[in-house]
């Protein structure tokens, strides 16, 4: 199969996301963020006050994240075991700008 052709399709999305119990103004971190289908289907469910965190360590799920033109939506390079300074140097500062 070609890059052209490659289409994901999130596992167990409608399951993953229906348990989250979504509160449309909350706050989420997606830290597999993968090619998005599951935070792309977050975002849906937030209202304008709502804000989703994505972190990936592959560099091509963050190219592909930064497509995302959302202003309710951060994405940023790095891996789950860094969601904790992730969260704290850079999610906080833009935060305070929003």
């Amino acid at each position: 199969m070609s890059k052209e052709n490659f289409t994901h399709i999130p596992v167990l999305l409608n399951e993953s996301i229906d348990g989250l119990n979504i509160n449309p103004a909350g706050t989420y971190l997606d830290c597999t963020f993968g090619r998005g289908g599951h935070s792309k289907e977050i975002l849906k469910r937030l209202n304008q006050n709502g804000r989703l965190v994505a972190i990936d360590q592959d560099l091509a799920a963050v190219a592909e994240g930064k497509k995302i033109n959302d202003k309710r939506f951060d994405i940023y390079h790095g891996k789950f075991s860094s969601m904790d300074e992730i969260v704290k140097k850079k999610v906080l500062k833009s935060w305070m700008e929003f």
